[in-house]
């Protein structure tokens, strides 16, 4: 039965990690360079859509890939008590992934967001693009990616993690 239990936990925090990291990654490599080529115009209103949109469900599926990766490493896992964190290998690398993705969820939600909307909303840069003055938004979009790419070097840190823990 806690085979079946950890099958079963084993493939809801795959599927979930596939839908936030290969979402984020969707949006940044897929969605973003295409929708640069629309006008100025369009441009805002879909990203400020698309970022609306994906928000909450990336930030459960997020949330999901953190508590399966919990039960995974406890209930059904090896970690019976506080000294098997410290004192295992398997411990360090589960207390690591777990930080690394906390760190990475929170930053996506109320950093990377944030961002990313402040930007989305402020008319006066799109407005300023649309006139032929490109610079401001540029430069704009360009600190998006940068601080989007922080997500990008968790979810790589995170693999290793997994990696290692096999």
């Amino acid at each position: 039965m806690a085979w079946v239990v950890h099958k079963i936990l084993l493939g809801m925090h795959i599927i979930l990690a596939m839908i936030w990291v290969g979402g984020i990654f969707f949006i940044g490599w897929g969605i973003y360079p295409v929708a640069k080529t629309m006008p100025v115009s369009q441009q805002q209103l879909f990203f400020r859509s698309l970022m609306q949109w994906t928000h909450w469900p990336l930030t459960l599926a997020g949330s999901g890939v953190i508590i399966t990766g919990i039960l995974l490493g406890t209930v059904a896992g090896p970690i019976r008590h506080w000294h098997d964190l410290w004192n295992t290998t398997y411990g360090h690398i589960w207390l690591a992934a777990l930080l690394i993705g906390l760190v990475t969820l929170a930053w996506g939600v109320f950093v990377g967001y944030r961002q990313a909307i402040n930007i989305f909303t402020d008319d006066s840069l799109w407005q300023q693009a649309e006139s032929g003055d490109s610079v401001p938004l540029a430069k704009a979009m360009a600190t998006v990616v940068a601080v989007e790419s922080v997500e990008v070097i968790g979810f790589v840190a995170l693999i290793i993690c997994m990696l290692l823990l096999r």
